[in-house]
């Protein structure tokens, strides 16, 4: 796993929220110094860092709201500016990233210098082993059964156009993730343990559904109904 060098990020501490690369993150803006990380992010390159807060109004040395040190950088490609000067914005994770120092307060909101984080590709596997397009394929069976199963059709449809990354990290964020797991996803620097850790976690959601199922129908055991 490569770093490349540092780069200096504005970001956004936030409750229970994940942002992956090649997915989208829409979010409402309305804190006044959250409005000024906006305006001057829109000034500039466009970049947000979204950061994990840690739970438990954990404090970091500084006295600051302690992050996780992973976090996504999202590029703003929808800006919805409102008359009372809240906005509407649509991110695009484009890079994982590590903070490597956070930034003495100067201004309303957190800045910290990052280092983007490599990720190892798909490798063509060796005979006997899954292939690539085995992989993609799995994934891709895996959630459009789920979809059906729980009723969200709109899950389905994922593109062959799609890179390794965003197929994996688009099936898991249409799916959902809680902010534990996409946590532990971003985190994971080799594609052949996402795509792995996606199959096996959508195969344990749909264990439970397809248990449920009869009891959802009113065709179960009658003593649990």
């Amino acid at each position: 796993m490569s770093e490349e060098p540092r780069r200096r990020l504005p970001i956004f501490p936030l409750p229970g929220v994940v942002l992956l690369p090649e997915t989208t993150l829409p979010l409402h803006i309305f804190e006044p110094r959250y409005r000024q990380m906006l305006a001057d992010a829109l000034g500039a390159d466009q970049l947000i860092g979204i950061q994990l807060l840690k739970p438990g109004r954990e404090l970091d040395e500084e006295g600051r709201p302690a992050v996780f040190a992973v976090g996504c950088a999202g590029r703003i490609v929808e800006h919805e500016a409102l008359e009372d000067g809240r906005s509407n914005i649509l991110l695009r994770g484009v890079f994982r990233y590590r903070i490597a120092a956070e930034l003495v307060a100067g201004g309303p909101y957190r800045v910290a210098d990052v280092v983007p984080i490599s990720l190892a590709p798909l490798e063509e596997a060796p005979a006997g082993a899954p292939s690539r397009r085995d992989l993609r394929g799995q994934l891709v069976r895996s959630v459009e059964h789920l979809a059906v199963a729980v009723g969200r059709p709109q899950a389905k449809g994922l593109g062959p156009g799609l890179s390794d990354e965003a197929l994996v990290n688009e099936a898991l964020s249409r799916l959902g993730l809680d902010a534990d797991d996409g946590y532990k996803v971003l985190t994971m620097n080799r594609l052949e343990e996402r795509y792995a850790w996606a199959v096996s976690h959508i195969a344990g959601v749909q264990a439970r559904v397809d248990l449920l199922a009869p009891y959802r129908r009113g065709d179960g055991d009658p003593r649990w109904n």
